[in-house]
């Protein structure tokens, strides 16, 4: 990666001047409001198939803060708040029982990072939370780390019983759920006896793109040997996939047919895996076709329901309990009505069907391309998004794998050109570069913002208006027009 990036601009910078060569660039480090990178250490990171690591993710997001909102350099706050990639883990360690014990933990970080009650200030909208749960197997193994965005909107206690505060979106693009049939889901072949040729589905379960399908088809060979399950078809946010993986519980079973001729009583017990693409959904309608289309009928609708699943309860429980406690630290506290944060419930959230990492190193990016995608957003519009149900958070247009793909490009371009610039200035202090070079803003906003970016957010303005129009009772366009002037007055531009 180090190669990479100091051979990217053969011999020059992005903007012109000389670029070191390996040997002299090997050792430098630059530093951007506390979060450093190593050009060796930490961009071997950014390799394909490599997990994006803390040190990277710190930094990309502070640099998104910095960059993504118009005249973020200057904030005093950015209107989506981050404590860094350890924060989570820090909370909960010792023995942590909950949020409030566990702020103990943690508790200059917001102060040291962003100023005293910092959260509930009018342009701060939202609190991103990097979440590094360990996954584990069905026998409780531990098969690996992956990072989820937990985003909390509307931060602080409510100013009317009414009002969602504290709401916590899950963005999981490694999303799992898994589904029993009781009784099993069962369809016939086409054309034999209802009790000759049964095929029955058992379970249903998602891991990413992963589709696990638990299934028991048996014939007694009076319509010949059973079809073959690898000529299955799947059919999920209305696309099909085909050739799954097969295993059958021990080999196909047969027994012979009448006077030693025929096909036999035979079974086919086992599990079909299909790989899915990034945007089909994870909750929803799979629509199974065993053996190809037509061969059984009807097809199998498969619903799977998803669910906040124990670890995400525990999330959000602490992450509230945090909250709680820094409210009720802060000078604003006496301004709350005693019982104003006691009485909301905890543990609840908003499970997100984002699309899911095709992958298994990406899950860092999608969370960092969802920071970057709701730094573009003004905080009244973060708070106000709170109010919005799942089915319209999920129409928005969420990273898919191709989006990542090409972050993940631009950001290694970009964080060779800063490389570049730090080694032609002798500086190793981003926020100097930055505010000496306009041209290295522009072309590190571009690294972290494109066309892609804009539709998430203007996704979220028409939502916003449909919003407004209803709770005021006003007309769309009457709404449009006030936001686009208000857009002009308030500095909050992504372009």
């Amino acid at each position: 990666a180090a190669a990479a990036v100091a051979t990217q601009s053969a011999g020059s910078s992005p903007h012109g001047a000389a670029v070191a060569s390996d040997a002299e660039m090997s050792t430098l480090e630059i530093v951007f409001r506390r979060s450093s990178v190593h050009l060796v250490h930490d961009l071997k990171c950014m390799d394909e198939g490599a997990d994006l690591n803390d040190a990277l993710l710190d930094f990309f997001v502070r640099l998104g803060q910095a960059l993504v909102p118009e005249n973020g350099l200057d904030l005093e706050r950015p209107p989506v708040a981050f404590l860094g990639s350890h924060f989570y883990d820090v909370l909960c360690k010792g023995g942590a029982t909950d949020g409030q014990s566990g702020h103990a933990n943690v508790a200059n970080w917001a102060k040291r990072r962003l100023g005293t009650g910092v959260f509930f200030q009018s342009d701060v909208g939202s609190l991103a939370v990097a979440v590094n749960e360990t996954l584990r197997d069905d026998k409780g193994e531990d098969t690996g780390k992956h990072w989820w965005l937990a985003l909390l909107l509307n931060l602080g206690p409510p100013s009317s019983p009414s009002e969602p505060v504290n709401v916590m979106l899950c963005l999981d693009s490694y999303s799992r759920g898994d589904t029993t049939f009781d009784p099993p889901s069962r369809t016939i072949l086409a054309g034999a006896d209802f009790h000759a040729y049964p095929m029955e589905v058992q379970n249903l379960s998602r891991a990413g793109c992963h589709v696990l399908i638990r299934f028991r088809a048996k014939g007694d060979g009076s319509a010949g040997p059973l079809p073959d399950p690898k000529a299955s078809v799947i059919e999920v946010s209305g696309k099909k996939f085909y050739d799954p993986e097969v295993e059958l519980d021990g080999d196909e079973k047969a027994s012979p047919g009448p006077e030693g001729g025929g096909a036999g009583n035979q079974l086919h017990d086992g599990y079909m895996h299909f790989e899915l693409d990034s945007e089909c959904m994870t909750s929803g309608e799979h629509v199974l076709e065993y053996g190809g289309p037509g061969v059984y009928k009807p097809p199998l609708r498969l619903i799977l329901k998803r669910r906040m699943n124990v670890f995400q309860r525990h999330v959000a429980s602490f992450l509230r309990g945090y909250l709680r406690t820094e409210w009720s630290l802060g000078k604003a506290a006496a301004a709350a009505p005693a019982t104003a944060v006691q009485t909301r419930p905890n543990d609840e959230a908003k499970v997100l069907d984002v699309p899911q990492q095709e992958t298994a190193n990406d899950c860092g990016f999608f969370m960092l391309e969802q920071i970057f995608l709701v730094l573009q957003l003004p905080p009244p519009t973060l708070r106000l998004l709170a109010k919005a149900s799942v089915a319209d958070l999920v129409a928005l247009p969420w990273p898919k794998q191709q989006d990542i793909l090409l972050r993940k490009e631009k950001l290694h371009s970009g964080l060779g050109s800063l490389f570049s610039a730090a080694q032609n200035a002798g500086c190793t202090d981003v926020e100097v570069l930055l505010r000496q070079d306009a041209e290295l803003r522009q072309l590190l906003r571009a690294s972290m913002v494109d066309e892609a970016s804009t539709a998430f957010r203007e996704a979220v303005e028409a939502w916003e208006v449909r919003q407004h129009c209803q709770e005021s009772g006003g007309d769309a366009a009457s709404e449009a027009k006030r936001r686009r002037v208000t857009a002009g007055s308030n500095g909050h531009s992504a372009t």
